[in-house]
């Protein structure tokens, strides 16, 4: 299992942020992580006036691949509503399951997502906390207008 050191340099973070910004940058890193799929064993930030770093060990190589399975409507609902149904979810009536109800027989879509790679994963969930990281005081990264 592979593991991420990231550590983001910056201007000089006052000591009475340099905790909260520790323990924000490893719950919203490691937060991302899992709702994207990717688990790990563990996270462990470190701050210093100039920068933020966090470890996380145990690093999934993949995603795990995901099985989503939908009810629709009823086989006897009318046209309109199973059309519907086949919309929403993007599939042909053809790779619609039936499977027996309480009361009735009713349309079940299956979608199957494979997993995805760790550093796919990795590079969007970094992006996005570093975009929208909680500072009180706000700072530009680079030359650029991220702030």
């Amino acid at each position: 299992m592979p593991d991420l050191l990231l550590e983001l340099l910056s201007e000089e973070i006052p000591a009475r942020m340099q905790a909260r910004a520790a323990e924000d940058l490893r719950r919203l890193v490691t937060e991302g992580l899992v709702e994207r799929g990717l688990t790990y064993a563990h996270a462990t930030a470190f701050v210093t006036p100039r920068r933020l770093a966090l470890a996380v060990a145990g690093l999934a190589e993949r995603s795990a691949a995901v099985r989503e399975e939908r009810k629709g409507p009823r086989v006897d609902a009318p046209e309109k509503a199973i059309e519907g149904f086949l919309r929403a979810t993007g599939l042909a009536r053809e790779d619609l399951e039936i499977r027996d109800d309480k009361k009735s027989q009713v349309w079940f879509a299956v979608t199957e997502r494979p997993g995805r790679a760790a550093a796919e994963i990795v590079a969007e969930t970094v992006e996005a906390v570093v975009r929208g990281f909680p500072w009180p005081k706000s700072m530009r990264w680079g030359e650029g207008g991220l702030r």
